[in-house]
């Protein structure tokens, strides 16, 4: 796949298909807004447990703050 002419990896590859199918779950399982950002949380538990578990706490930590950042920055307009 190349986008801006750039050739993905495999890695960028994959990712972008784990990315899709989890979008996919979230449309087809979501009845409201709530449960897709319900849902996004659990991902993020999720992640923080694989994260912690595969890398150095150091990257873990690094990677769980930046992502973290950026998922209060998408809920917050959503919070009332």
């Amino acid at each position: 796949m190349i986008i801006k002419n750039e050739v993905l990896t495999e890695a960028e590859v994959r990712l972008q298909e784990l990315f899709s199918n989890l979008l996919e779950y979230v449309e087809k399982t979501s009845q409201n807004n709530e449960d897709s950002i319900l849902l996004a949380g659990a991902m993020m538990g999720v992640a923080q447990m694989l994260l912690y578990e595969k890398l150095v706490p150091v990257e873990a930590d690094r990677l769980m703050n930046h992502n973290t950042a950026d998922f209060v920055a998408l809920v917050k307009p959503t919070i009332h």
